[in-house]
């Protein structure tokens, strides 16, 4: 039970953060060079999921959004749909600004070249803000990781439900969600660990953004 809750929530973590960064760098680039109405619509969705709850995101898209579409949506997906809108929330943030701390002189450089400007947000700009963006992306993976939890609510039986369905058959809460704690210690420390040997190896020198 503990293995098969366990995947859900790798399955549910690294599908929300995979594509929160491909939804990430669509809204960052849309922000920066979308233009007023984008980037005011832009600003809207990154507010609405960086201000409000998880739990209550995934009541709406849970409860909500199938009664307004009038289709019917399982707790699973409604859980890749929710992580990967919220991380892209977040995640957008981290590529902007990385974006931004490499964009000038490269965007001159990349044009002097005889670069079109998509050619050089697509082939300069982005390519070095992926790398440096890899301390906030470590810090999303350990955010999104635990928050997954949360799809409890909804009836997915993810890690945290798997322990607590445990708990109250064995009435041994202490040992069973330390134990739960300590799995999610791990998983996140090792995937952490290994982000971090990825930056140190293709980190820009002298060009760094805060986590």
């Amino acid at each position: 039970m503990i293995l098969t809750g366990f995947l859900k929530t790798v399955q549910l973590t690294f599908f929300g953060l995979i594509m929160g960064l491909i939804l990430g760098i669509l809204l960052a680039i849309g922000d920066l060079y979308g233009g007023k109405i984008i980037s005011t619509i832009i600003k809207f969705y990154v507010e609405f999921f960086r201000g409000s709850p998880i739990i209550i995101q995934l009541f709406i898209f849970y409860f909500s959004v199938p009664i307004m579409l009038n289709i019917r949506l399982g707790s699973t997906i409604v859980g890749f749909i929710v992580f990967a809108l919220n991380s892209a929330a977040y995640q957008k943030g981290y590529i902007k600004g990385a974006m931004e701390s490499v964009y000038k002189d490269q965007m001159t450089a990349a044009l002097s070249l005889g670069l079109s400007k998509v050619q050089a947000i697509m082939y300069v700009v982005l390519p070095q803000a992926m790398r440096i963006m890899i301390p906030g992306w470590s810090n999303e993976f350990s955010s999104l990781g635990k928050s997954t939890a949360a799809i409890l609510i909804i009836g997915e039986r993810d890690l945290t439900a798997i322990g607590r369905t445990i708990a109250f058959r064995t009435f041994r809460f202490l040992e069973t969600y330390a134990f739960i704690a300590l799995i999610y210690f791990i998983f996140i420390s090792i995937v952490l660990k290994i982000l971090d040997i990825i930056y140190e190896k293709i980190k820009i020198p002298t060009i760094e953004i805060s986590a």
